[in-house]
């Protein structure tokens, strides 16, 4: 039998398209109602962490969503991790229990984005001049690796996000 898990994450969502300013949103309980988060590059190195403020705590489950900001760190569509965990004062089992991993593309001066869906004729440049803001084929295809293996093959019907940058 699998224990339930303390602590959920419900936003962002795998895949999702985040700015330095996002939304860490779910349920849970921690040590003294905190819950932990770190956002990792693809090395493992730390682009930000802190707390989550007002989850449950004793055992009781409760919704959380708290706006993060990540520091000085720069990115333009990379792709990296969402660490939210509680905390572990023991140090035994690191970062701590109910590790939730969420993969995400970042993009720090992200203003929003918007949904595309592709027409005939259609390719990244095309979309990026017409649909984007300050937006390339490459920040495209970025943000949509999940729907995109091949940059030069899109299909009609395929809906993206469309990154606005500042």
């Amino acid at each position: 039998m699998v224990a339930p898990r303390l602590i959920e994450v419900r936003q962002p969502q795998p895949n999702d398209v985040i700015g330095k300013k996002f939304v860490i949103a779910g349920h849970g309980t921690g040590f003294e109602a905190v819950v932990r988060w770190k956002v990792l590059d693809s090395a493992g190195h730390t682009l930000g962490s802190g707390n989550i403020q007002g989850a449950g705590s004793m055992g009781v489950i409760k919704d959380f969503g708290n706006t993060v900001t990540l520091g000085t760190t720069s990115a333009r569509g990379a792709h990296v991790t969402l660490q939210v965990f509680g905390d572990d004062p023991s140090g035994l089992h690191p970062p701590g229990p109910d590790l939730n991993i969420v993969h995400v593309t970042l993009f720090t001066s992200l203003d929003g984005f918007k949904l595309y869906e592709v027409k005939g004729g259609d390719n990244l440049t095309r979309i990026a001049q017409q649909q984007g803001q300050n937006t390339t084929a490459n920040d495209i295809f970025e943000a949509n690796r999940d729907r995109i293996s091949n940059p030069d093959l899109i299909f009609p019907g395929q809906v993206f996000r469309i990154p606005l940058l500042t």
